[in-house]
């Protein structure tokens, strides 16, 4: 490979990591617009991250003069199969992990949420559709004793719908990664004059609407403006710059070793839980250096 190809390589798989690591931190914060909107059902505050995300990503690829229908055809054209997995998965994990944030906590339902890196790795060995290091296995190992130590399985006080509520959003998150893997896969060897990254975004956000809208349509009524103003920040911090960032991030990775960068979500989501909620365990801190650990041992060997 020529030096100016080898460059560019490590400068796109730098990006594409601060790209997770930043989208991870982001979404950690969700919990906290979750709790300023407790007053509304689960299932209208999705809807409204749904609406406010959509909005600030349809403004942005209008200034970015990527938003063309010409240009969105041809991508579903192209990747229609996983398209449809994502506009099915993507409603159940937000919904899911929502529902599990008011069942447990933050720190609780984000670390479960990440038991797909355990689904992500199943469906990549199966598929073999990347090659798994050893590091990235030891990684995601040790990112699931950190898991359990959080949830202090042999108190017997865990909330078996917490769990699995948590798994199953767990379940989802995997296929939908693994989706937007193989879709970067083909996306990789196509010059596109659109924003692509904004598009896959877009197309996720839309359909935290579609299901949600019957349900949560007479709640947009009743909306007051210090409501709105943290409806407009969920739309567009722990949504339309997270997940464009996150899908930036996959793009590049290779056998989840930019992926699990994503796990400073749950991190992020600890904190919160001490400053906000102040309820933080010893062994919350302690399952949160491991998954910490298994993020450096990733960065550090991977190649």
């Amino acid at each position: 490979m020529p030096i100016e190809e080898l460059n560019e390589a490590r400068f796109n798989s730098r990006v594409s990591k601060i790209s997770m690591f930043l989208s991870g931190i982001f979404m950690g914060n969700v919990g906290i617009f979750i709790s300023l909107l407790s007053g509304y059902p689960i299932y209208s505050i999705v809807l409204f991250r749904g609406i406010f995300g959509a909005a600030f990503l349809i403004i942005f690829m209008l200034l970015t003069r990527s938003f063309s229908i010409t240009f969105f055809k041809e991508c579903f054209k192209m990747h229609w199969k996983y398209l449809i997995i994502l506009a099915i998965s993507n409603p159940l994990v937000v919904f899911l992990y929502f529902l599990n944030i008011t069942l447990t906590g933050y720190a609780f339902a984000a670390f479960l949420l990440y038991t797909s890196g355990v689904f992500l790795l199943i469906f990549l060995v199966i598929t073999k559709q990347d090659k798994v290091s050893k590091s990235n296995f030891i990684s995601f190992i040790l990112a699931i004793v950190g898991i359990s130590v959080i949830m202090e399985f042999w108190t017997g006080q865990v909330l078996i719908l917490g769990i699995v509520v948590g798994i199953f959003s767990g379940f989802c998150l995997g296929i939908l990664i693994f989706s937007k893997k193989k879709i970067y896969k083909v996306r990789g060897k196509i010059n596109s004059n659109g924003n692509f990254d904004a598009f896959l975004t877009l197309w996720s956000t839309l359909f935290l609407i579609f299901p949600f809208l019957p349900f949560g349509i007479t709640d947009l009524f009743r909306i007051t403006i210090l409501d709105l103003l943290i409806i407009l920040m969920l739309g567009l911090i722990p949504t339309a710059l997270a997940f464009t960032l996150y899908n930036v991030g996959v793009k590049k990775d290779k056998g989840g070793n930019i992926i699990i960068l994503s796990y400073f979500e749950p991190v992020m989501a600890t904190i919160n839980t001490a400053i906000f909620l102040k309820n933080l365990s010893i062994f919350t801190i302690i399952g949160g250096f491991f998954v910490l650990l298994a993020n450096y041992i990733t960065l550090r060997y991977s190649k």
